[in-house]
């Protein structure tokens, strides 16, 4: 479908964020039941356990409160009242498990997510005739089909455990009570076992098929990813030539080099050129400083342009970080500066002298 409709590349990032703002993204009912299902599974024996021992108390409490003839409507509210109490008691932990397993099923799959763009009424989704399509479209069809054959391998799995446990079952009359329960429990629990691993089977490929249906939906034609791409990064045309205008401002600075008297580095950092020409300049500027890639270009134009090369790591420093090209050396800095002319000057005038 996404061929014919020319979507052939994938979803971009910022269409997945944006869609994960609105709601959209990939969930597995399944996926999330099946989790639940696991977990209460896991701790079946221990909530029945709770319910056994605590329903009992309870049951035995109720039956000896006894009802009054003359005060029965009085006496039938207070047993209404008990009866809830006894009901929030003996299901609270089934209940409290159930909530927060629905929330881990739910985190599992699309992590904390809060948008309330997916709240808001959809008229769409009122509409009678798109209702009925849903119901009686291909999608509903496939999905009873899924539901019949799951329902069909969970009766199967509950057959072979019943069968599997035949003896112990016939056997339960030998038993006392609480032995019984406990028997019960543990044939329940490895029956959840069974059917709780085939639904975290389904579950998850199911997640996968929600997760591709979803990108799926979500891919984008050839022509979509070029205006995604002039929105975030800006017309290709126009970034070209920032790029050209950059070049140019480098390639200026950098025949600032050549007039440079030396150029001061830290050694690899940091590179700075100074102008100072004795008898036209009062006081020495920076012409050129740049860092890291930017100091090693600096360099090449020097050494192209026989200027000298100086390392003094404090100095470059200093005047990287405080002076701007175009600006003269702070007075502070005059003294250091004068050092390094000087070594310069005096290197000069050994070279004429070897000459």
């Amino acid at each position: 479908m996404s061929d014919k409709d020319g979507k052939t590349e994938k979803p971009s990032p910022k269409r997945l964020r944006d869609a994960r703002k609105k709601g959209e993204v990939p969930k597995s009912q399944d996926l999330s039941s099946a989790i639940s299902f696991s977990v209460f599974t896991l701790g079946l024996v221990a909530l029945m356990s709770y319910v056994f021992q605590h329903g009992f108390v309870l049951f035995k409490t109720f039956l000896s409160s006894g009802l009054s003839v003359t005060n029965l409507e009085a006496d039938m509210a207070a047993v209404g009242m008990k009866a809830l109490v006894f009901f929030f008691v003996l299901a609270g932990p089934a209940l409290a498990l159930a909530f927060f397993t629905g929330i881990i099923g739910n985190m599992v799959q699309v992590g904390f997510l809060f948008t309330a763009k997916s709240l808001k009424p959809s008229f769409g989704k009122m509409n009678p005739v798109s209702n009925a399509k849903n119901m009686f479209g291909k999608k509903a069809f496939f999905g009873l089909l899924k539901n019949l054959l799951k329902l069909g391998i969970v009766f199967g799995l509950t057959y072979s455990v019943l069968k599997e446990s035949m003896t112990p079952i016939l056997n339960l009359s030998s038993l006392g009570t609480e032995r019984i329960f406990f028997v019960l429990a543990g044939l329940a629990q490895e029956i959840g076992k069974r059917i709780a691993l085939f639904l975290l089977v389904v579950g998850v490929a199911d997640y996968a098929y929600q997760r591709y249906e979803h990108r799926k939906n979500l891919s984008m034609t050839k022509q979509e990813v070029k205006e995604e791409f002039k929105e975030s990064e800006g017309d290709p045309q126009m970034k070209s030539q920032r790029k050209q205008r950059h070049k140019e401002m480098i390639s200026g600075n950098m025949k600032d080099v050549e007039s440079a008297a030396v150029v001061i580095t830290n050694p690899t950092h940091f590179a700075v050129a100074i102008r100072y020409e004795r008898g036209k300049d009062d006081v020495p500027t920076v012409v050129v400083k740049g860092a890291d890639h930017m100091a090693q270009l600096i360099k090449e134009r020097a050494r192209e342009h026989d200027v000298p090369i100086i390392e003094n790591k404090p100095v470059a420093r200093s005047l990287y970080k405080s002076v701007e090209p175009g600006q003269p050396v702070p007075a502070a800095m005059y003294q250091a500066i004068a050092e390094i002319l000087a070594l310069i000057y005096r290197l000069e005038e050994s070279k004429k002298h070897k000459i």
